[in-house]
């Protein structure tokens, strides 16, 4: 068997192992990318670009390939809540200078142009590929089937892990995942012909145990969220389970802002935890970690799409001044570290305020909004989803959030 060589082969061809591939393949590297599905698949998830991470995108030059899939550049998010009378508007395009607000893109739309682009720079980009094996030593190796059943290896200096929540990259390497409880449930669908529905704005609402969300993406199309408590894994499970999912749309606080519940399903309704995950190291010898491989968020707050952008800057500056086999991952490693503690800081935070889903009382949320806004640095850590990790200290702990929030009340 004829035994190809490359600089990296990326496991992995989403939005990270994607981004990484083009920026890699248009500095030179030889790179090969791995994708197990042949057509992207709605994941009901990953779908929101907050400023911050828009800002990434354009320094990776990746921005241009998400506006050329037609992503949806969104200027504001308004905030309902069954105790207020009038919404709460953000400018999302204030939150990062020169960033005009949030790209919302379709998840295989996004992941298919930058597996596009990939190629594009000169990446070799297979997918349909299947029981992908790696062997790390002296020298790398991935052996993998391809669609029409023959099998494939290749050697390389690095092996990128970019393959998910799942990662077989991570399990070969022996990288243990710690996973949080679930601090809450999430349901989502895709959804098309909303009426009346505003496209350059976000919308949050809080009703009941319910925290709303729909995000819009071109085409009259919304990605719907529904947050809700742990323990009803089967409230919009089953054949009409979309159908339940649209009537628990029908909240009083955003009735006539536009009709959600008369929208048709775009895609898959899936419901899964919401919870928080870290490696120690998202690195082993031969092998780096990206994306929701290296330890994935809580999607709450919607960081995911921001936190892979990160990952691909870190390593693709580590890869470029160096050897690929003699990358130095210390600094990614000691960054997302960083990143990832102050990311489930801002969750934990919004858990505490909306009390993780259940019935509250409306005045209850809003003293404890207040009690934020009070405090300079809660108020920068609530709002860090848009203004990203740079406006927080860098060593705030949980410790330190839990001695703040221990003034309440």
């Amino acid at each position: 068997m004829h035994v190809q060589e490359h600089d990296v082969v990326i496991v992995g061809s989403g939005i990270a192992g994607g981004a990484l591939a083009t920026v890699l393949a248009d500095d030179g590297l030889r790179v090969l990318a791995l994708e197990r599905q042949l057509q992207y698949r709605d994941h009901v998830r990953g779908e929101i670009l907050w400023p911050c991470g828009v800002r990434l995108a354009r320094v990776l030059d990746v921005e241009r390939v998400l506006l050329g899939a037609r992503a949806q550049l969104v200027p504001r998010l308004d905030l309902y809540d069954e105790g207020a009378s009038v919404p709460l508007r953000f400018e999302v395009g204030e939150a990062v200078g020169g960033i005009e607000g949030s790209l919302n893109i379709s998840h295989p739309r996004a992941c298919s142009a930058l597996a596009d682009a990939a190629s594009s720079q000169g990446a070799d980009v297979r997918k349909g590929v299947r029981d992908v094996r790696i062997e790390i030593g002296r020298r790398n190796l991935v052996r993998w089937t391809e669609k029409d059943g023959s099998g494939r290896e290749a050697s390389c200096r690095l092996i990128v892990g970019a393959d998910g929540r799942r990662s077989s990259v991570r399990s070969h390497a022996r990288i243990e995942l710690e996973v949080d409880p679930p601090a809450h449930l999430i349901a989502g669908m895709l959804v098309k012909t909303v009426e009346g529905m505003d496209d350059v704005i976000n919308v949050m609402a809080r009703e009941a145990d319910l925290i709303f969300y729909s995000f819009p993406q071109q085409d009259g199309r919304s990605r719907l969220y529904l947050c809700f408590p742990t323990g009803q894994q089967s409230r919009f499970a089953g054949a009409d389970g979309p159908k339940r999912f649209l009537d628990a749309c029908t909240l009083d606080c955003i009735a006539g802002v536009a009709e959600w519940p008369a929208a048709s399903p775009a895609g898959p309704c899936a419901t899964f935890p919401g919870e928080d995950s870290r490696v120690s190291r998202p690195s082993a010898e031969g092998v780096v970690l990206i994306g929701d491989a290296a330890g994935y968020e809580n999607p709450l707050q919607g960081q995911g799409l921001s936190m892979a952008m990160h990952d691909v800057l870190d390593v693709s500056k580590a890869l470029l001044s160096a050897e690929p086999s003699e990358a130095d991952f210390d600094e990614y490693a000691e960054r997302r570290a960083i990143r990832k503690r102050l990311a489930d800081l801002g969750t934990l935070l919004e858990v505490w305020t909306n009390e993780g889903c259940i019935v509250q009382d409306p005045e209850e949320r809003a003293a404890r909004n207040a009690f934020i806004e009070g405090d300079e640095l809660l108020t920068a850590l609530q709002l860090c989803f848009m203004t990203g990790f740079d406006s927080l200290p860098q060593d705030l702990t949980h410790t330190g959030l839990a001695e703040r929030l221990a003034a309440y009340g």
